[in-house]
């Protein structure tokens, strides 16, 4: 299992490093998530992957800190998203349009802290998720988004007590972006 989180991470930070170049267009934020059996929030540092006057591909990189909203069981989780957004190009922003909708899907892996386990050790949580989002902009390098979509969640292996391993899950994210424009 840990071969399996040591390459994760590394083609994490492989793909990390080829988008996140000094000629991209960079963002940092953060925002709340609310799903079905969890909510926290993240925060967020993304870069531009492609960009034309009409399209454009984002990269996204989080770290998360959620807790089960379960009144039966307590679970903390720490993790690591790849958010993968393409829609709308932010040169529009100069035809005033403020409002650039955007298409994402996501991958999250996150160490588990429960009663029984240790933080770093076996079970380990994943989810795959996409949805449909917003950047409402207040001038050119600050915006509001709004996301909502739905995937999968599942553990590595079965929590002590916690009878559940996987489900389809919902979920909305909200916050705040500030933008570096090369």
């Amino acid at each position: 299992m840990r071969q399996r989180v040591f390459l994760f991470i590394t083609f994490t930070i492989i793909f990390a490093a080829s988008s996140f170049s000094y000629a991209a267009d960079l963002s940092f934020g953060g925002g709340i998530a609310l799903s079905r059996t969890k909510s926290g929030g993240y925060g967020e540092f993304g870069a531009t992957i492609y960009k034309n006057n009409s399209f454009e591909m984002r990269n996204y990189l989080s770290i998360d800190g959620y807790g089960n909203i379960s009144t039966d069981y307590n679970i903390g989780y720490l993790g690591f998203t790849e958010k993968i957004t393409f829609g709308m190009s932010s040169s529009q922003l100069d035809k005033n349009i403020f409002v650039l909708p955007y298409g994402f899907v996501a991958g999250n892996f996150s160490l588990v802290g429960a009663e029984g386990t240790t933080l770093g050790e076996d079970p380990f949580y994943y989810e795959v998720y996409a949805g449909l989002g917003a950047d409402i902009y207040s001038g050119k390098n600050m915006s509001i988004f709004v996301e909502a979509g739905g995937g999968y969640e599942s553990f590595t292996s079965r929590l002590p007590g916690y009878d559940v391993l996987g489900a389809g899950f919902a979920r909305i994210n909200v916050g705040i972006r500030g933008f570096v424009r090369k």
